[in-house]
């Protein structure tokens, strides 16, 4: 039988590292990113004084990539603070085009790009099994006990786990958190 970490969710492709520490990693990228972003800003503002926020920023992404509780949800501020200003680009930048002037249109998508990507990271800090991945724990450390015809799945729609019995699910099972179909790719007759 196959350990918990040889364990390769439904339609990815088979990784070094757990799918958490997969995305922990990107995260952690994204963040070390919009960060200098940001103390690029401050640093064309107010000169020097921009190493207080490069300072905090590098703390919090230290912090983050070591995965320390208190940098848990600056992660999120940080991300979403940078995608109102890219928000607030975009506007102005829509604006330009719609005057007239499409010169600025591949910066619009990028921008857009980078809006639809960092709320994406942003919501991942919201489910329960990325907050315990961060941790440190996993459904595995809980004690929990499954019978031998029994696994642990996600919801393909809301992504709760739930124990079942993979040889006995049919279209008709519905999520108990959702009250969608477990088996995707079916037709109801």
């Amino acid at each position: 039988m196959a350990d918990a970490d040889e364990i390769v969710l439904a339609g990815s492709r088979p990784q070094h590292s757990s799918p958490i520490e997969s995305l922990h990693n990107r995260t952690a990228f994204v963040l070390i990113i919009d960060s200098a972003i940001v103390t690029f800003a401050f640093y064309s503002l107010f000169g020097s004084l921009a190493l207080i926020p490069g300072a905090f920023f590098l703390a919090v992404w230290s912090g983050y990539k070591n995965r320390s509780a208190w940098a848990y949800w600056f992660a999120p501020i940080i991300i979403g603070g940078l995608t109102v200003i890219f928000a607030i680009l975009l506007f102005f930048n829509l604006m330009t085009i719609l005057s007239g002037n499409i010169s600025g249109l591949l910066f619009a998508l990028i921008l857009g790009y980078a809006i639809f990507s960092s709320v994406r990271f942003i919501r991942i800090h919201f489910h329960p099994v990325y907050q315990m991945g961060y941790s440190g724990h996993s459904v595995y450390d809980e004690g929990i006990k499954l019978p031998a015809n029994e696994m642990l799945a996600a919801c393909p729609s809301c992504l709760a786990v739930l124990a079942v019995n993979p040889h006995l699910l049919s279209p008709k099972d519905k999520c108990p958190h959702c009250d969608s179909p477990l088996v995707l790719g079916y037709e109801e007759e």
